[in-house]
């Protein structure tokens, strides 16, 4: 639909940040929409962190380089959703802050946990002084921005200057007689946007809430979330592309959701689930989901007599056979950038090896009972368990 079409022309670009030497040493995470305006600015922000956190893939993402953030003042209060690591994150602190006590002591509680902070020069003059001792970083649009006493108050206080709106060579210059730090790229080359994955309306907005509630609960039960998650495959996609970023150095990739949510933590999940519910970047339909885990149970349910092969395998084959169809993406692109160990790929891919015979097996047996076929009394089984299991586990959402 057109509306749809709007709302989902969404984009985001990492602009490259270099030093003095031309080292590209952060990035500036850079937003924008193609229909109409965005009137929420937490929810556009976390959109775009969901963008560059979430879902680019491994050769796009920042690796072990700093990410500069502009927040609105909206976010700041959210500070709980801020990405992580903190020592890898810049907060950008937007022009003509309310600078109320209670902003200040969240900008002082934001660096004790790590987080730096950049503060646009013209902020520093008059009231904004107090921002001084809290900024980090500076940015400069101008080399005369700043007189040369409060250059030196903040050389003497070891704070960091970004040069920014480098239109030539001279004025490069002028901000490398200021002895900057950092140099937004932009004068090299304009960044390059990419598009957002497409965005829909979550089929199961009660489970969404249950969720939340247990992520937050003191007592939160690993089983529950997993349970809650499994329905939810784009906060499932997430979460196995998060565990698998170089952050976490992981030397196996991880593809079962149960074992990447013990990689990332409680407070990581917390993150992850708050910053994608937030963008509503859960695109799935409930009948959708009971279909795909029908075919997931049903195919561990047929591994279960075979020793040599994993029963969490299968469910992951079977689930992850519809997995392209549960989130709107082309099937085999969705699946190059998974960590799928090697049987299962091969199942998925081509019904290759004992995976892919069960999930042959699966398929067959769904064809034959939309066509009223009878089936041998195992497949059957397996096929009814399955939808009890289904049923089981819906019905608790």
């Amino acid at each position: 639909m057109p509306g749809q079409r709007e709302h989902d022309a969404f984009a985001i670009a990492l602009q490259p940040i270099h030093d003095a030497d031309h080292r590209h040493v952060a990035d500036r995470l850079l937003y924008r929409h193609h229909g109409e305006g965005v009137d929420d600015p937490v929810a556009a922000t976390a959109r775009a962190l969901a963008t560059a956190i979430y879902e680019l893939d491994e050769g796009r993402r920042l690796g072990t380089r700093e990410l500069i953030i502009d927040l609105p003042t909206e976010w700041l209060e959210r500070s709980d959703l801020l990405p992580s690591p903190a020592r890898q994150m810049i907060i950008g602190l937007a022009r003509d802050l309310p600078l109320t006590p209670e902003l200040m002591t969240t900008l002082e509680q934001l660096r004790e946990r790590g987080y730096r902070l950049l503060v646009p020069a013209p902020e520093l003059r008059g009231s904004g002084s107090r921002l001084a001792p809290l900024a980090d970083l500076v940015r400069l649009r101008h080399p005369d921005e700043l007189d040369a006493d409060q250059l030196r108050a903040l050389r003497q206080g070891r704070t960091r200057l970004l040069a920014e709106d480098i239109r030539d060579p001279d004025r490069l210059e002028r901000f490398r007689a200021l002895d900057c730090h950092y140099f937004d790229g932009r004068y090299l080359a304009e960044p390059t946007f990419y598009d957002a994955r497409p965005r829909g309306r979550h089929g199961n907005r009660a489970a969404q809430l249950r969720l939340i509630n247990e992520l937050y609960r003191e007592d939160a039960d690993l089983q529950r979330l997993f349970e809650l998650l499994i329905q939810m495959p784009h906060l499932h996609v997430a979460i196995l592309r998060r565990a698998n970023s170089s952050l976490f150095g992981q030397r196996d990739q991880q593809a079962d959701l149960k074992r990447a949510m013990q990689v990332i933590g409680l407070n990581e999940l917390r993150r992850l689930v708050m910053t994608l519910s937030l963008a509503s970047d859960m695109p799935s339909s409930r009948l959708k989901v009971r279909m795909a885990l029908v075919r997931a149970f049903m195919c561990r349910n047929l591994a279960a007599p075979f020793s040599n092969i994993d029963p969490e395998d299968a469910f992951t084959t079977g689930l992850f056979s519809m997995m392209g169809p549960l989130l709107d993406e082309a099937q085999a692109t969705l699946l190059a950038e998974l960590p799928l160990n090697a049987p299962v790929a091969r199942a998925l891919n081509s019904r290759e090896g004992h995976l892919g015979a069960l999930l042959t097996l699966c398929e067959e047996h769904e064809r034959q009972v939309a066509d009223d076929d009878l089936a041998p009394d195992r497949l059957q089984q397996c096929y009814l368990d399955a939808l009890d299991a289904t049923d089981a586990l819906m019905s608790r959402l």
